[in-house]
């Protein structure tokens, strides 16, 4: 046996009353056994056969989000082997994947290249040394950022299979046993997409706008291969959110499930009677719900590792990408605010765009990150509430609690930081600082200019 093997020794001296497990959703959904947590049974009708049209439960609110990654390479073109789960692509899938992946890095080197050519001037020209040197870096940040989502998504394809797999089972074993499907609506996913869509094309337009002259045919190369991995890479990261979303309905679920056995609910469901000691009845189907449960929770914490695995070195890279954009979105807006002469309207724009599209991506993955964090740490704060008169159910409290306490979960970027509620909090106070930095930086430029200027009716 191995050492890490939970054993609970399950009462004898009662009998259960039916045979079959029960089926009850603790979100209050149409049981298909029983009534939740009570003994009083119900013959149990067939569950309704999934719609043929229907081909995952869960992964159907993102199917849109999902076809975006297939067509462009981050996402194996998998097949559906049955609606709970799913297979290796196929050979003409895999081609097609690989293809992709090789154009997209055959332009990566074409754009880097192009960088370091005359023609690329007009797009990246200012007129402070400050101001060349931010764009040159941001551009950078945002092709390394892409290359490694790519080079990253390729090595990970059966990861991400298994990781889909594994939440279809769990769906799967949640809906034979319950009769519930737990899907919630992604429709955020489809706005967030329509949003990154729309703020590429126009800060794109308003970038050919701005250009002076003939633009050449390399120049509307870089454009455009800039804008589709501006806008590939944050559709990553709204898939990952989504993933996370997922994640985090199933630790409630079993929270939920968990918390129908705490010392409140239990005195709730006896008339508020304090007094009166815990009813059989209530605790009777405890040891198997708490199997159902840990078996569960272990494989969510497994799923919740695995989504961190697959994103980690991308999390990393997109963190340090947006965070440089920010800042420097947020000092064009500082120098045109305080120049002395005609603000620009288009550079305005231009960081409105920049600025709603990235603080929304690290919102979004803030708060998904946040929330499964949270639900997943939960689950030991509502079993040390559960109330058990009986030694054998306490006994059972006491090792699933021992295992829970010991599994302090969080979602972190390559380990460097945790990812929760307060990353967009940090994320903003560096930038202040950085901010500081380069205002400083053109305070010194714009001295040394003035200098020059008193300088030359001297001589």
């Amino acid at each position: 046996m191995s050492p890490n093997t939970w054993v609970i020794e399950m009462p004898t001296q009662k009998t259960r009353l039916h045979p079959y497990p029960r089926r009850i959703s603790p979100y209050r959904t149409p049981s298909v056994n029983r009534n939740a947590f009570s003994h009083e049974a119900r013959p149990p009708p067939p569950p309704p056969p999934l719609p043929k049209t229907l081909e995952h439960p869960v992964f159907e609110d993102i199917r849109t989000i999902m076809s975006v990654l297939k067509a462009s390479g981050l996402m194996p073109i998998y097949e559906q082997l049955s609606s709970y789960k799913v297979g290796p692509p196929t050979k003409t899938n895999e081609f097609y994947s690989f293809f992709v992946r090789g154009v997209v890095h055959a332009l990566t080197i074409f754009n880097v290249y192009s960088l370091f050519t005359p023609s690329s001037a007009q797009l990246f020209y200012s007129y402070r040394e400050t101001d060349n040197v931010n764009q040159w870096i941001e551009l950078l940040l945002c092709i390394l950022t892409y290359t490694l989502t790519v080079f990253v998504c390729a090595r990970n394809t059966k990861n991400v299979l298994r990781v889909m797999n594994e939440i279809l089972q769990l769906d799967e074993e949640v809906r034979r046993r319950f009769g519930a499907n737990l899907s919630q609506n992604f429709s955020f996913s489809v706005k967030y997409l329509v949003g990154i869509t729309a703020c590429q094309t126009y800060i794109i337009v308003l970038k050919i706008y701005a250009v002076e002259g003939v633009i050449t045919p390399t120049s509307y190369v870089l454009l455009a291969f800039y804008a589709v991995q501006n806008g590939l890479t944050a559709t990553y990261i709204v898939f990952a959110s989504a993933l996370l979303r997922i994640v985090y309905i199933r630790f409630h679920f079993i929270n939920q499930l968990l918390n129908g056995y705490t010392y409140v609910q239990q005195q709730r469901r006896k008339g508020g009677n304090r007094r009166t000691t815990a009813a059989p009845s209530l605790m009777e189907h405890f040891p198997e719900d708490s199997l159902f449960i840990y078996r569960m929770h272990n494989k969510l914490l497994r799923i919740y590792k695995g989504i961190n695995d697959c994103c980690n070195l991308i999390l990393v890279s997109f963190l340090g990408y947006s965070f440089y954009t920010v800042t420097t979105n947020c000092y064009n807006l500082f120098v045109q605010i305080t120049a002395k002469g005609m603000v620009s309207s288009n550079i305005l724009q231009w960081c409105f765009a920049w600025l709603c599209m990235h603080v929304s991506l690290l919102a979004l993955l803030s708060r998904s990150c946040g929330l499964t964090t949270r639900e997943a740490n939960a689950t030991s704060q509502i079993l040390a509430r559960v109330y058990a008169k009986s030694k054998e159910y306490q006994n059972i409290i006491d090792k699933f609690l021992t295992k829970s306490i010991k599994q302090e979960v969080q979602f972190t970027a390559y380990g460097f930081f945790a990812i929760d509620n307060s990353t967009l909090f940090k994320i903003f106070s560096a930038v202040t600082t950085y901010l500081v930095i380069l205002i400083q930086f053109k305070q010194l430029e714009d001295s040394k200019v003035e200098d020059h200027v008193q300088e030359q009716p001297q001589t």
